[in-house]
């Protein structure tokens, strides 16, 4: 057996596949042609206590390849809210809906929301108190009529029954409150 070196391995490989593209268009075969036959796109799947969570993205990979480093995804594919639990090169199998792909496993993470607290007065909103910090999951919609009472203190009274919906825009959850 030969000692070649990675970078020989690689630069023999990039050669080979530059001579077969270069083959396929001397053959009347379009770039596209060639792409299909040299690659493959694998669905990436992020998965999250057995359910799947943001944008399912595709990857264009070797035709021949059987793994996918998680180094190898886009950053831009990762979901706000989660961290990454899977590591180095995940197999690629056949989903179920028969498409080569990965499942990258994720936990998700607790993020901060403000709870801005309002009062109407006289048909306008008010800010009355603003508490900063209550940590909820990622995945969350909303927070409950408890949580907001447990924030409000004993000197608000909250106003209806929830739940109250959080803006991820902003990381904000406006709620009604009326002074005791």
């Amino acid at each position: 057996m030969s000692n070649i070196s990675r970078r020989q391995f690689l630069k023999g490989a990039g050669v080979a596949t530059l001579a077969v593209a270069a083959a396929g268009v001397l053959a009347g075969c379009s770039k596209e042609d060639i792409e299909k036959v040299v690659t493959k796109d694998v669905k990436v799947v992020f998965m999250c206590n057995g359910a799947t969570v943001g944008d399912q993205n595709y990857l264009k990979v070797a035709q021949d390849k059987i793994t996918v480093a998680v180094s190898e995804i886009p950053s831009n594919y990762f979901p706000v809210g989660y961290k990454v639990v899977s590591t180095g090169e995940l197999k690629i199998a056949k989903l179920p809906t028969g498409e080569d792909g990965i499942k990258v496993m994720l936990d998700e993470i607790e993020v901060p929301v403000d709870i801005y607290y309002y009062e109407v007065v006289d048909g306008k909103e008010v800010d009355r108190m603003i508490f900063e910090d209550v940590t909820v999951y990622a995945s969350q919609k909303t927070i409950t009529k408890k949580v907001a009472e447990q924030y409000a203190g004993d000197s608000y009274t909250v106003v209806g029954d929830g739940p109250f919906t959080i803006n991820w825009s902003n990381n904000t959850v406006r709620v009604e409150a009326k002074k005791n």
